[in-house]
C-alpha cells in the first residue's frame, strides 16, 4: 500500500510546477491571472508542506508576493564586488523591493 502523504506531495509538486509555467506563459497578456497562479502555487506548497523549487521561488517578490517577469515588472542587475562578492539584484517594479542572490565562486587552488 503506497504512502498517502508521498502521493499528496508528488501531486502538489507537479501542480506547483505547472502553475508557475502557466504564470510565466500568460504574464505578458494577463498579469492578474499570473499572480493568481502564483498565489495558488504558494497555497499548494504550504498545504502539502513542500518547498517551491528554487528556480521558481526566485521569480516571486518576497514583499508583495507577485510574479516577477524580468524586463516587464522586474529589473535584473549583476553586480561584481571584490570584497563583498558578486550578486544578482532583482528589483520588483511594483513595490520597489530589492532581493540579492549571491553567486558562489569555486576555488581552484591546485
Amino acid at each position: 500500500m503506497p504512502n498517502y502523504k508521498n502521493i499528496v506531495k508528488q501531486i502538489a509538486k507537479t501542480r506547483i510546477i505547472f502553475l508557475f509555467k502557466r504564470a510565466h506563459n500568460i504574464f505578458p497578456e494577463n498579469r492578474d491571472l499570473a499572480n493568481r497562479y502564483v498565489y495558488l502555487a504558494r497555497k499548494y506548497s504550504a498545504r502539502a508542506k513542500i518547498k517551491i523549487p528554487t528556480k521558481w521561488k526566485q521569480r516571486v517578490c518576497h514583499k508583495c508576493k507577485k510574479f516577477l517577469y524580468p524586463g516587464i515588472n522586474c529589473r535584473t542587475r549583476l553586480q561584481s564586488k571584490k570584497g563583498k562578492g558578486s550578486h544578482v539584484s532583482l528589483t520588483c517594479l511594483s513595490c520597489g523591493n530589492t532581493t540579492r542572490y549571491f553567486i558562489k565562486l569555486k576555488n581552484n587552488n591546485c
